[in-house]
This record gives C-alpha cells, structure tokens and sequence, in this order.
C-alpha cells in the first residue's frame, strides 16, 4: 500500500457495534477497506477487565468469551450511552470512567485499522441525532486519549443516506429511519445539486436493547409460572440475566427472519436448571406494538416538522438492526408502500461509510450550514448573523447594537426565520439589570459554529467587554454536504 497522498477515514461508534471505513488513494484508484474484527464483521463495542489483573479485552474476543470469563472479568456494554456520565467503576484497584471504557473500544477499532496500514490520525465520526455537546466533548476526548483525532462529527442518519447516495440521487426527499440498539434517529433530507441537505431530525431512546429486555422479563415471568416461583427478573443473578437477554435477542432475529416459533435455553438459569421456554410470533408482534407505534409515530413527527406529508416523501431508507423487525417492517410498507420502503445492502459499514465519504467531499465541497441563524428585531424584521450556504466551522461573527431603552431588561429573539410558521428553533434572550437600565449601551453579538458543529451564540457589553452576559448553545443545526458537483457554500 505504499504511495498513497491521501487516506479518508470514518467511524460508527455504535451502541452494539464499532465500525470504520477508510478510503484511501492508490495513485490511478481509490481503494475501499473495512475495519472491523477478524471476521470481517464490526468491532463489538464491549470491553471486558479482569477483576484482579486490569487486563483489557475488547471486540469479538470480550463478546466471544463473555460467558467463558464472566467470574474473573466485569463486562461493560453501551458505553455509548453513558459516555458523558459523571460516574466510575472500581477494577482491579482502578477507577474506570465511561471515556476511558470508551477510550479501550477506540483503542482495539484503531490497531485494527492499523492490521492494513491505515493511520487513524483523522477522522469524521456518526453520532446519534441530538448528541448532546457534553457526550461530544466526551466521545472527542476519549478519541484524543486512543490517538484519533475527530475531524467533525455528522448524524448516523445522514451519513447513511450519504453512503447510498449513488443508488438515491434521483430522490429529493428521503426520511432515514435510524433503528439501532440504543437510539432512533429520523432525519428527513434534500437532495439537491448533488447535495444532501439536512431539513429535520427526530429522534428517541427507544431501541434494540429495550426490546431484548422486554422480551427476557416476559420469558421470565413465562419460567416463573410455569415452575411456580415468584421471583422478579430484577433479583435473578446478572449471568443468567444476561445470558437471557442474549438469547432473547436472537429469538427477535428469528422471528423477524420469518420463524413462527423461537426457543430460548438458558442453562443452570438461576441456579435452578435448565430454561426453556418458547415465543410465538403472534404474542411477539403484539409485545412489541407499542414500540413500533412510537417508532412510526416519530416518522410522522419529522415529517411534519420538514412541512412535508407522506405522499411528498420519495423514499423511505431504512438503516439499524432493529428496522428489520418484522412488525415494524409490514406497518413502515403499509404506510408508505413497497416501492418506497428501501433496505441497504452491508447495512452494518453504511454509517461508517457515510462519514468517510463526508471527509472525502470536505477537500471539495465540503459542508456548511442549510438553514439561516439570526435576530428578530424589535420591528419584527430578521437579522441573519450566519447565512444558509455558510462554510462551517467558520469563525466568529460580532456585531454591535445600541439600546435606546431605559427599560431594566432587554431581550433578543435568536432564530432561523422570519416567518414563525417557517422556524425550527427560538431561543428568547433576556438580561436584566435592576434599577439602572441601558440607555446607551452597547452590545456586542457574536456566534459561530465550531468543529462539533454547535452553534455558540455570546452577548455582552461593551462597558464590560471581559464578561459575557450570555452564552448559549444550540446542537441541532441542520447542515448541507456536497457529495458531487453543484455550488460550494460562502467561506
């Protein structure tokens, strides 16, 4: 692989799963590779400690031998979800924060990336619709501690239409239904002059993890009848737990595969025997209505939001383990019609994939913002500070307004419309300052949005310029990436 100029790497940090994919110039081609584990599978996200050493085993090897090195060893999953917990965990004499737990998956993603001699310096990585800036300062500073340098982060939803976008560039309104083990994410984009354009998003954590839960308590209480004993799910030991919520995984897999019956076994389940117990389909599609319900009700949540009715949608791209459960799958194709409803080929690298071709485009057209941000003054009128098209991060904007008002308070509208039918957002601003007024005052606005693409919003005066009156940030921007072609946003 010598010879190459230039490489171009993303990553799905995922609930479950860890996925990366690089492409790299090869002088007459670019070269495609996947990173995973040595099954050519994603990197399970999972990290396992031995309890008296501090040995750290990660991906397949942590989830393969789980059960092997379940008494010598404490697992951690979901990292993803508590990465911005203030919280640790006490091993083998260390205390174990989530950006350290994280920093170990990271770790084991980069030598693997390494195995095909890849530098993993820098990177564009997914992350879920809305993640919070907290857990993005988090996820970059356990990045940092793996040696991986996070170029910016895009939504899961995003670069999964980014990464089909050669199969879908006819399209010009795409929900992307994100359906995963820890998060849903909707996103419905644009597609326009070889841009994908962020219109809405919607999201909820509601996914793959509650329904195996929700499946195990009721095979439990299933065990528990049929053995009469009164016991909750809660107080079972956490091995047999555990071993039961896996199963109970795979029973969900079968019966979304067309099986009308899944057995689960369990060995030595609580110390108490063997657990068997069976599932049918039909009590299957009813235990998991509810969930499908509210994920279709978030469909029609973002539709709404984007102005936009089911008939204007074009296509429906459907990305996430659980997308693929069978209920969900029949009511999505009810709704929006076969034709409409699109299932991705190598679902599982499409995240990963999207973000790499992300840092790709950024060396030509790169991405920036697809909506205006800005004041409504007192007259009703929309001042833009930051205009659609506008290159992101880009640097700081100030501007200077007088108040004329000897009122104790004044207030700014920060939005991205004119018309308040037309808004996503409004941050109202007020700053008081009893008995004195700011008649003559001067203030000084300033945002911008910086590398985690969150927009930063500061007020002050400029009787008191080392003091910032107020500070705010907004985390849902809606953004543009040039894919191909087209117009290139304003520096």
């Amino acid at each position: 692989m010598a010879g190459k100029k230039f490489k171009w790497i993303g990553i799905d940090f995922g609930t479950t799963n860890s996925a990366a994919i690089s492409f790299l110039d090869e002088g007459n081609s670019i070269g495609r590779y996947e990173h995973g584990d040595d099954q050519g599978t994603p990197f399970p996200s999972i990290v396992g400690i031995n309890k008296t050493t501090g040995e750290v085993i990660t991906g397949r090897d942590a989830k393969n031998r789980r059960m092997e090195l379940s008494e010598n060893y404490e697992f951690f999953t979901s990292i993803k979800t508590i990465i911005d917990k203030d919280e640790y965990y006490d091993v083998a004499g260390k205390k174990w924060t989530p950006v350290a737990l994280a920093t170990e998956i990271l770790k084991g993603l980069k030598e693997e990336i390494l195995r095909k001699n890849v530098d993993a310096e820098s990177v564009v990585m997914a992350v879920p619709v809305g993640f919070s800036p907290l857990k993005k300062r988090k996820l970059r500073e356990a990045a940092q501690n793996a040696g991986i340098s996070i170029e910016t982060f895009i939504s899961e939803p995003t670069a999964a239409l980014v990464s089909n976008y050669a199969k879908m560039r006819m399209f010009r309104n795409v929900a992307v239904f994100d359906w995963g083990g820890g998060t849903l994410d909707v996103a419905i984009l644009h597609i326009e002059d070889g841009r994908v354009e962020e219109v809405t998003t919607s999201g909820m954590n509601l996914a793959g993890d509650n329904i195996d839960r929700k499946i195990a308590e009721q095979m439990h209480i299933k065990y528990c009848l049929s053995k009469n004993v009164s016991k909750s799910f809660d107080q079972v030991d956490a091995k047999s737990k555990d071993r039961l919520i896996v199963k109970s995984e795979a029973a969900k897999i079968d019966l979304s595969e067309g099986e009308e019956v899944a057995r689960i076994m369990v060995p030595n389940y609580d110390g108490a025997g063997v657990f068997m117990e069976s599932i049918e389909y039909e009590f299957f599609d009813q235990l998991v209505e509810p969930e499908v319900n509210e994920a279709i009700h978030c469909i029609n949540v973002a539709i709404e939001k984007a102005h936009l009715n089911k008939a204007n949608i074009d296509a429906v791209l459907c990305v996430g383990g659980s997308s693929r459960l069978k209920p969900f799958r029949e009511k999505v194709t009810e709704i929006f019609g076969e034709e409409k409803v699109i299932y991705p080929e190598k679902v599982m690298w499409n995240i990963a994939e999207g973000a790499a071709i992300v840092s790709m485009s950024n060396t030509a057209g790169g991405y920036g913002m697809n909506q205006d941000i800005g004041l409504i003054l007192s007259n009703g009128t929309f001042y833009p500070l930051l205009k659609k098209g506008q290159r992101i991060p880009c640097k700081e904007k100030r501007i200077n307004f007088a108040s004329v008002t000897d009122e104790e308070s004044i207030r700014f509208l920060v939005t991205d419309a004119e018309d308040p039918t037309k808004r996503t957002f409004e941050e109202p601003i007020v700053i008081e300052r009893k008995g004195q007024g700011f008649m003559s005052e001067q203030f000084e606005v300033s945002c911008f949005v910086d590398p985690d693409l969150l927009l930063r919003f500061r007020v002050r005066s400029t009787l008191f310029m080392k003091q910032y009156l107020y500070m705010w940030t907004y985390n849902k921007l809606n953004i543009y990436y040039q894919i191909e072609g087209g117009a290139i946003g304003t520096e």
